[in-house]
C-alpha cells in the first residue's frame, strides 16, 4: 500500500468521524429544539446575557406553561413585553402585586443587571417558568432551522457517509473476487504458479478443482480458459463459466473478445 493511499485512507477516515458527529450534534438540536413541545414546553434561543450566569447567551431555555397562581418570587419566567411583543424576554421574577383591576403584575429583573425591569409583566404576557436550559444548544437549534445549516448539518455528513458506504461495497466487491478463501484460494495460487512456469496441463487439473469446489468463482473459469490453446475449447470454457455465473461481468466481457477473435479468424 502506497504512502499516497494511506493517507487518502486516513482523511476519509477523519471525514467520516466528522461526519458522525455532525450528524449527532444535529440530532441532539432537533430534539432539544422540538422535544419539549411534545410535552407541551417550548423552547426559546437566549440572545441576552441579562441572566448570566444563571442563563447564558447562546442558551436554550426550555419553558413550561404554568399558572398565574402557580408563580413565585424567585422564579424565571419567559414573556413578551406590551411595546415589543415580538421579542421574547427570560427574567427572574422579584416581585407580584395586584393592579387597581385586581389583575395581577409582575416585576422582573435580569440577574446580571443592577436594577429591576421598570416595566411590569401582565399576567397574559407570560409564557411560563423556565424548567430547565441548556447551554451553547440555542445557537445550534436556531442555525439547524435555516436553508444553509440543513445543507451544512445533514447534506455533507449524508454525502460522506454514502461515498463511504459506496467505497466499503467496492472494496468488498473486490475482496470477495481476487481473494477467495480456503481451498480454492490455494488451488488458484498453485495453479497460477503453474501457469507461469509453463505447467500448462497442471495448471489445468488445478483450475478443474477449484471449479468443481465453487463453480461460481468466474476467476477460475477465466484461468482455465488461459490453459487452452484451442480457440473453440476456450470459448465454450468462458461460455460454461458464463452460463453458471450469468452475472459476471468479466466472464461476458471475455466472451465477447473469444468470439469476435474467432470470427475475425474465420
Amino acid at each position: 500500500m502506497t504512502a499516497s493511499v494511506q493517507l487518502a485512507r486516513r482523511i476519509l477516515g477523519g471525514l467520516q468521524v466528522a461526519a458522525a458527529l455532525a450528524l449527532l450534534f444535529l440530532i441532539a438540536a432537533l430534539l432539544a429544539g422540538t422535544l419539549p413541545s411534545v410535552f407541551g414546553y417550548e423552547a426559546y434561543v437566549v440572545y441576552s446575557g441579562s441572566m448570566e450566569p444563571s442563563i447564558g447567551v447562546g442558551d436554550l431555555a426550555v419553558v413550561a406553561p404554568a399558572r398565574t397562581d402557580q408563580l413565585m418570587v424567585g422564579d424565571i419566567i419567559t414573556y413578551r413585553t406590551a411595546q415589543r411583543p415580538d421579542i421574547v424576554v427570560t427574567h427572574r421574577l422579584v416581585g407580584i402585586a395586584l393592579d387597581e383591576q385586581g389583575r395581577t403584575s409582575f416585576q422582573t429583573k435580569g440577574d446580571a443587571n443592577t436594577t429591576a425591569d421598570q416595566v411590569t409583566v401582565d399576567q397574559g404576557a407570560v409564557l411560563g417558568r423556565v424548567a430547565y436550559n441548556i447551554p451553547r444548544l440555542g445557537y445550534l437549534v436556531e442555525f439547524s432551522k435555516r436553508a444553509e445549516g440543513k445543507v451544512l448539518l445533514i447534506g455533507i455528513p449524508g454525502l460522506l457517509l454514502a461515498l463511504d458506504y459506496l467505497l466499503g461495497a467496492r472494496t468488498r466487491r473486490k475482496v470477495e473476487v481476487r481473494t477467495p478463501r480456503g481451498e480454492v484460494g490455494e488451488l488458484l495460487a498453485r495453479g497460477r504458479v503453474a501457469l507461469q512456469n509453463g505447467g500448462t496441463g497442471a495448471a489445468l487439473g488445478l483450475f478443474d478443482r477449484a471449479i468443481a469446489a465453487d463453480p461460481h468463482l468466474d476467476e477460475a473459469w477465466l484461468l482455465k480458459a488461459e490453459c487452452l490453446a484451442d480457440a473453440q475449447e476456450r470459448l465454450a470454457c468462458l461460455r460454461a463459466g458464463l452460463t453458471v455465473n450469468p452475472s459476471s461481468t468479466r466472464l461476458r466481457e471475455a466472451v465477447e473478445r473469444a468470439t469476435a477473435s474467432e470470427a475475425a479468424a474465420s
